[in-house]
């Protein structure tokens, strides 16, 4: 992971952070969707729910906090992770989680969830890799507002 560092999103790094953002959810066409991904990690910024964390200039992880009502604790979700192709099987990914990982353990969070396609080996393979447990028998449900 030579040459990366990770840094919490500040509002100096929202234009960085924004490409990143763009690339990851509109690849083909990030420069249209730059100003919709400043405006998004503008607000990210005022919620305490929520953490970005910049692994400038490969990638970046964004975390939201969740609770256990039946432990009692926080649980942190990874909402998106994502690396760009250059960076990739580098261990950027890799030091992204375990970064969340210890985030997740300074608040005292009963785990650290996070949800992906059963098509895609690659991220399946690191997570497991990272010591995430896969849960077969769980669905995913999405309602639209």
């Amino acid at each position: 992971m030579a040459g990366v560092e990770l840094l919490d999103l500040e509002a100096a790094l929202i234009p960085e952070a924004a490409g990143l953002l763009a690339q990851c959810h509109h690849p083909a066409d990030p420069v249209a969707h730059l100003p919709a991904c400043v405006a998004t990690l503008q607000r990210l910024l005022q919620t305490k729910e929520v953490r970005f964390i910049l692994a400038r200039p490969a990638g970046f992880i964004a975390l939201t906090w969740g609770f256990s009502v039946s432990r009692g604790v926080p649980i942190l979700r990874v909402q998106d992770l994502f690396v760009v192709p250059e960076h990739r099987r580098g261990g950027v990914a890799e030091a992204l989680l375990r970064c969340a990982l210890e985030v997740a353990r300074e608040r005292g969070a009963n785990r650290l969830h996070l949800e992906t396609d059963t098509d895609n080996a690659a991220a399946r393979s690191l997570y497991e890799k990272v010591g995430f447990e896969w849960f077969p028998r769980r669905e995913v449900y999405m309602y639209f507002l």
